[in-house]
């Protein structure tokens, strides 16, 4: 933690900030010289074009994408949810946004104090002893979680702990991650209701295992109500449980992780508190954990310690954004949220049950997962899934989890107004019945965007990744 004055003067920047000249008296940044190399002959090869002429191209290109500030986003375990535009302004702001982690300690003040607010805060959601914020990604976080699972192992003299537990309706990451980690990846079977039962993991225990990683609430959206007496059957066998908090969306101000039993868990900060992840990025995926992972979390000064998993300050901007999130909110609004979140999801899906097969009867929480069957002349999941971009939608994910087939899973997240879902909803129900009337127009849809569907069988086969021009 960092001693931080109570009122923090930052004067103007000098020099002393290698690279930048910063102008003007005021601690925001009024303007940043930086010296540019510049060519000193034209730049030949290039297209000429006009000023209209780039904008207008740029501009259309625009328009043939998908976003979230155009229509609804129902990914199902990605939760593409609208975010507030004051983050961004915030984030955008040159004095936070310009800063360098090479500038001076007391230039960095206000942004150490705002990442000091974030732990304590998150660390008050979750009930966590300890919280990093380095980890760059959800799966950064998960893989840095399963990395100070080994060590607290090897420091404990555990040689003999080298398998992870991951029921089939985990996160799609997480055997990758243990892989890495080098432990050896074990699937448990979840039950027929589409939760991990005590009695199905049981048999799997025995000194071997290191740990169990389960997604709560899981990929099928349900609850895993087991989660506590799985986690005591776990540590009576000195094993870890990391819980993968990605859909943490549905958890928010209802209950803290750390009370059920987890010792370790990520968070998708670009998830569930602001700035969808489309494109790429940008990501976070802070861990917290318990007091006896402590002295192996990436920044403690503990030569227990993992080490660095991420440069500086990690990744700032997201910090900023879910920093006003949390404030804007507040307690009760967070866990709104939540409230909101799965009252949106069941309300879609008790819109469609009865018209698109529901594998599991199983209430849900955020999001929820329909399937193909039954669907007549023959479409299938990824037809009705292309049809819905000529609706105006992006599609829902589809054929995860693996663990249904012809998955559709859907989450319509807590920023959905009842009008988009239900113009959604009459979106599917209008493909339904083209299923039985036009099939044809189902399959080879979409039919409004500047790309067709992809002959993907052709694309798998003959890979070709290089331009034409080279």
């Amino acid at each position: 933690m960092f001693d931080i004055p109570e009122k923090t003067i930052f004067p103007r920047m000098t020099a002393e900030a290698p690279g930048f000249s910063v102008v003007g008296e005021h601690p925001a940044i009024d303007a940043i010289e930086v010296d540019l190399p510049m060519r000193d002959d034209p730049a030949g090869g290039l297209l000429q074009a006009t000023e209209v002429d780039v904008v207008r191209h740029y501009t259309r290109l625009s328009t043939m994408n998908f976003d979230v500030d155009r229509g609804m986003y129902p990914l199902g375990s990605c939760t593409m949810k609208h975010n507030p535009k004051v983050n961004e302004l915030v984030a955008a702001d040159p004095y936070w946004a310009d800063c360098h982690p090479l500038w001076p300690a007391r230039y960095l003040e206000a942004h150490h104090r705002i990442m000091n607010e974030l732990v304590e805060d998150l660390k008050e959601l979750s009930g966590f002893d300890g919280v990093s914020l380095l980890p760059a990604a959800g799966a950064h976080g998960e893989l840095t979680s399963v990395f100070m699972m080994k060590a607290f192992h090897e420091d404990h003299g555990h040689d003999e702990k080298q398998i992870i537990l991951i029921p089939d309706t985990a996160h799609g990451t997480n055997p990758a991650s243990t892989a890495m980690a080098g432990f050896k990846a074990k699937q448990i079977p979840s039950g027929p209701d589409g939760y991990l039962r005590y009695e199905d993991v049981k048999p799997f225990v025995d000194d071997t295992v290191a740990g169990i990683m389960v997604t709560n609430p899981n990929t099928l959206g349900i609850y895993e109500k087991d989660f506590r007496r799985i986690a005591d059957l776990m540590h009576e066998h000195d094993a870890l449980v990391y819980m993968d908090g990605a859909n943490f969306n549905a958890l928010m101000g209802v209950f803290q992780p750390a009370a059920i039993g987890a010792d370790i868990m990520h968070w998708n900060l670009h998830k569930t508190f602001t700035t969808p992840h489309g494109g790429g990025g940008p990501g976070s995926g802070p861990i917290g954990f318990v007091e006896r992972l402590a002295p192996y979390a990436p920044d403690a000064p503990d030569m227990r310690s993992i080490g660095p998993v991420k440069a500086f300050l990690g990744q700032w901007g997201m910090f900023l954004r879910t920093w006003c999130y949390i404030r804007s909110l507040g307690g009760k609004g967070l866990s709104e949220v939540s409230r909101e979140a799965v009252l949106a999801a069941n309300y879609i899906r008790k819109k469609l049950e009865g018209k698109l097969h529901l594998p599991y009867a199983t209430p849900t929480l955020h999001e929820s997962v329909f399937n193909d069957e039954g669907l007549p002349n023959e479409v299938i999941t990824k037809d009705v899934a292309k049809r819905l971009i000529d609706f105006g939608f992006h599609p829902p994910t589809v054929y995860f989890p693996i663990m249904v087939q012809g998955a559709i899973m859907i989450e319509p997240t807590e920023t959905e107004p009842l009008e988009e879902m239900d113009r959604f909803v009459s979106a599917v129900e209008a493909i339904l019945e083209e299923c039985r009337t036009a099939p044809e127009t189902v399959k080879s849809a979409p039919h409004t965007t500047p790309v067709r569907r992809v002959d993907e069988v052709k694309a798998a086969r003959e890979l070709d990744l290089v331009w034409p021009g080279e």
